[in-house]
C-alpha cells in the first residue's frame, strides 16, 4: 500500500501501542478514528494500519527532550478530543508514556502533571519546564 499521509508510520505506531494487548475500548477506537482524521489518514490507510499494526515499528525517542515533545503533542490531542475523557485519557496516556520511554515509576506522575498543565493552555516550552520541574 502506498502511504498517503505524512504521519502514516507515526499513526501506525500509535495504533500498535493501543492494540498490542488485543483489547481496545470503544472510546479508544473512536479516538483513533478521530486522530486519523486530524492526521489526514485516509480510510483506506486507517483500515490497512489496523489490520497490519504489528508490522509498524516502534521507534523510541532518544532523548528526554524528544519524549517531552511527544508527550506534549499526545496530551494535547487527547485533551482536545471529546471521544476519550476522564480515566480513559489517563489510561491511554500512561500506555503512550511507557511506549515512548518514560520509566514505569514516573508515568503516573508525568501523565497527571501533563493533563493539568495542558488544561492551562500552555505552550510546549512551558510544558517541558513544568514536567522537568515536577518534583520541585
Amino acid at each position: 500500500m502506498k502511504s498517503e499521509s505524512t504521519y502514516h508510520y507515526q499513526f501506525g505506531a500509535v495504533v500498535k501501542i493501543t492494540l498490542r494487548d488485543g483489547e481496545i475500548s470503544e472510546e479508544e477506537n473512536t479516538f483513533l478514528g478521530h486522530l486519523a482524521k486530524v492526521l489526514r489518514i485516509s480510510e483506506e490507510e486507517y483500515d490497512h494500519i489496523k489490520q497490519n499494526y504489528l508490522t509498524y515499528p516502534l521507534e523510541p525517542t532518544n532523548t528526554y527532550n524528544e519524549r517531552l515533545e511527544s508527550m506534549y503533542t499526545l496530551t494535547k490531542l487527547i485533551s482536545e478530543d471529546e471521544a476519550i475523557s476522564g480515566e480513559q485519557q489517563t489510561v491511554w496516556l500512561e500506555r503512550m508514556a511507557k511506549a515512548i520511554g518514560f520509566t514505569s515509576g514516573n508515568v503516573k506522575y508525568i501523565v497527571a502533571k501533563s493533563l493539568a498543565v495542558i488544561e492551562k493552555g500552555v505552550d510546549q516550552e512551558t510544558y517541558k519546564n513544568e514536567i522537568r520541574n515536577i518534583n520541585k
